[in-house]
């Protein structure tokens, strides 16, 4: 099995990543962080999830005067892919050097701080490292999700006539000392457009996507800043266009006393609905005379985009979920509601080119 990498040992590599590549058997070869306490913290939490230690090498920015140092993992023949999770503005640059070392690429969503950053990280992938059978996957584990997965067959399957109306909500009351995703110093201080709507929101961009199975086309929207902690915005209620002709609301707030993950999608003949978070999710079937069918699924997105992305470095052949234009066109969408609405570019077209 290819050697692995995990590029980043903050709270998402510890809790998410780690757990799932144990779980598929990885072959788990290296950590690096910036600090050498923080990569061998996730060594320990990997020992005490049962697995062993001994074969895996700690690299940190603090250990480059010793040929332990980004450019030294990067360098190793045995280490074929890697798994990134780092700040959103440090990540589209260590993407580059894993690429050009001829390293496969899973990297945490979103794909880049804005549209432009993005797309050309996008253009030199697909230039230069595409044709040379890299894989380069975005970790967006709603294109994943089991219960988002039925959700979408539902909606494919006719179940609920054409598709009409989208409705969706995300609230919740982000506080300092409260939440574990915002004591970290770049999302205190973000340095990009929408803070944690960009950080955040484009899960539910994904998911609306994903499910829905069309492009939001145009959006109008307003913004606001309610929090003095969360700036530059930290609240949008837009209005969107999908490309079949549906349309719809979309509500993200991380100040709000109500938490609220809810999405809505409305047919000719039916409705279904999903109540999306950590652990097990619903989705619910509803006909026109009200009778239902509900599910509870285990979600597992981010085991399932793990696996993935170990099967595609190991056939050779990418997962279209982790498709890097997906990605991009979810940032599209929050940069769109983020500055007031209007039409949506599509960086969709070519990427249906590639599988």
């Amino acid at each position: 099995m290819a050697g692995i990498a995990i590029l980043g040992a903050g709270i998402f590599a510890r809790e998410e990543h780690l757990p799932a590549l144990i779980k598929a058997k990885a072959n788990i070869l290296a950590v690096y962080s910036r600090s050498t306490a923080s990569a061998k913290s996730l060594i320990e939490a990997a020992s005490n999830l049962g697995t062993p230690t001994s074969q895996i090498t700690i690299y940190a920015d603090e250990l480059n005067a010793q040929n332990q140092g980004l450019p030294d993992l990067l360098a190793r023949q045995d280490i074929k892919a890697v798994v990134i999770a780092l700040p959103i503005l440090v990540q589209p640059d260590v993407v580059r050097k894993c690429l050009v070392l001829g390293k496969h690429v899973l990297c945490e969503k979103p794909i880049a701080k804005n549209i432009q950053s993005g797309l050309d990280l996008v253009t030199e992938y697909e230039r230069d490292y595409r044709p040379k059978g890299l894989i380069f996957s975005i970790a967006e584990q709603a294109r994943f999700d089991l219960a988002l997965t039925r959700a979408k067959e539902l909606v494919a399957s006719g179940k609920i006539g054409k598709l009409n109306h989208v409705h969706s909500r995300l609230w919740t009351n982000t506080l300092p000392g409260e939440n574990k995703w915002y004591e970290t110093e770049w999302r205190k201080k973000p340095e990009y457009q929408g803070g944690f709507v960009l950080d955040a929101g484009v899960h539910m961009i994904a998911l609306l996507r994903f499910v829905s199975g069309q492009e939001i086309t145009k959006t109008a929207s307003l913004v606001q800043q309610v929090y003095p902690h969360l700036p530059p915005l930290d609240t949008v209620n837009a209005g969107i266009m999908f490309s079949g002709g549906a349309t719809g609301s979309l509500s993200i707030s991380f100040a709000s006393s109500k938490n609220a993950s809810e999405y809505l999608f409305v047919g000719e003949s039916g409705t279904v609905s999903v109540n999306w978070s950590w652990g097990k999710n619903k989705v619910v079937l509803e006909d026109k005379q009200g009778r239902t069918v509900v599910e509870e699924i285990d979600g597992l997105g981010v085991e399932e985009e793990v696996k993935a992305f170990l099967m595609a470095v190991r056939d050779g052949k990418a997962d279209p979920r982790g498709e890097i234009r997906e990605a991009l066109a979810d940032v599209a969408v929050i940069e769109s509601i983020c500055s007031g609405g209007g039409v949506v570019q599509d960086y969709m077209s070519s990427a249906k080119l590639w599988f």
